[in-house]
């Protein structure tokens, strides 16, 4: 690779390289897009889709974007066929809207039989976010009041909550990453190794690898 991108892709790359032993076509669609990082990096023969809400304010970039389906995930079905694709991503996305376990059977109906998943959410719990609440500090997730209109943090799941949630589907691995942005990759790396310990006080985003195991 090229091209630095954040941990959730590291670990997806990782993974569809290794296991890469085909040139047939394989379906991935993304849900929550954001700026499709990933799409170039990918094994040849992935076909890449995108979903997205995309910017209400800004139809340009949305435009720029070009989301295979621009679409709200608070509305009620996908507009996407049942069995339709053998990979779906969807990283740190299910916090923000408001019906995440309708959106999760959306994704099993979608996928086909076996498709592989991988899901991320934010740990709120961890150490750092527990000193933001002990010192009454707000983070850029939350905004009082407006929290639902500005699609933020909505769910606040703990770690134990986000693997039951998860449960819905056969879980392969679950990858417990704490990834800063101001930080160097060093103490990133230190805290890693804790958090495989302690995944509830030193994990920022629990990632979820899964197969649909739907009859």
């Amino acid at each position: 690779m090229t091209k630095r991108v954040s941990e959730h892709y590291e670990i997806l790359l990782k993974y569809l390289f290794k296991s890469q032993n085909s040139t047939k076509p394989i379906k991935l669609l993304e849900i929550g897009a954001g700026n499709m990082e990933v799409k170039e990096l990918l094994p040849k023969n992935i076909i890449y889709h995108s979903m997205d809400f995309g910017n209400e304010n800004n139809p340009t970039l949305n435009k720029k974007n070009k989301y295979t389906y621009l679409f709200n995930l608070d509305n009620p079905r996908i507009p996407i066929k049942d069995n339709s694709y053998d990979i779906i991503v969807c990283f740190e996305t299910l916090e923000h809207v408001m019906y995440p376990k309708r959106v999760l059977k959306e994704i099993k109906r979608i996928a086909k039989k076996n498709a592989l998943l991988f899901f991320s959410l934010p740990n709120e719990y961890n150490f750092v976010q527990r000193l933001y609440y002990l010192f009454a500090k707000k983070t850029m997730c939350e905004e009082p009041f407006e929290v639902v209109e500005k699609h933020l943090h909505i769910h606040k799941p703990r770690v134990k909550d986000i693997i039951s949630f998860f449960s819905e589907f056969e879980i392969r691995k679950v990858y417990y990453v704490w990834q800063s942005v101001k930080m160097p990759s060093i103490v990133d790396d230190a805290i890693n190794v804790i958090g495989k310990v302690f995944p509830s006080l030193f994990s920022r985003i629990v990632i979820v690898r899964a197969r649909n195991n739907k009859k």
